[in-house]
């Protein structure tokens, strides 16, 4: 009898300590929308960044993203690399933080930041996303014309004192 209380204080102890890892610990998520599929789950902390990339539609040419996780767990624009100007790709302004090497212009200390990244992706898009050393092909994971978010989950523990919803 003595050893059934100790088995299960054992897994109550258990469960208790991966609870409170699970809401000390950020998330990035990657979801197939369309599918409402989870591709990707992996832990993040302020400072983590991740590479997105492409192949634009219409300038042809490989488009890449490093983003980063900001303090309040949103999505931070911090480079983009592009080869041409094309739809949806920034203009470079005067006085911005720019160099054009080779032919690919690279653009930095850029302060946009979002809740999400949300996107369409086609097989022709080689859509990638770079974390951790881990690549995943969101074009081949994802049915042509699909739509992926990137969103942050904020640690538990964040989203109760600001009143959020995990």
């Amino acid at each position: 009898r003595r050893l059934v209380w100790l088995a299960l204080a054992g897994v109550f102890l258990a469960g208790a300590i991966y609870t409170l890892y699970v809401s000390w610990r950020a998330e990035l998520l990657v979801v197939d929308s369309k599918a409402n599929r989870v591709l990707l789950r992996t832990p993040v902390r302020p400072g983590d960044s991740f590479t997105l990339s492409y192949l634009h539609s219409v300038a042809k040419s490989r488009v890449t993203g490093i983003f980063e996780v900001t303090p309040a767990y949103e999505i931070s624009v911090r480079e983009t690399t592009f080869g041409s100007f094309g739809p949806g790709l920034p203009d470079v302004k005067v006085g911005d933080d720019y160099e054009l090497k080779e032919g690919v212009i690279r653009l930095r200390s850029l302060s946009q930041t979002f809740p999400e990244l949300s996107f369409f992706v086609h097989p022709y898009t080689e859509h990638r996303l770079e974390i951790g050393g881990r690549t995943l092909d969101l074009s081949k994971e994802v049915e042509a014309g699909g739509r992926v978010s990137i969103t942050l989950k904020p640690p538990l523990l964040q989203a109760w004192r600001t009143g959020e919803t995990p």
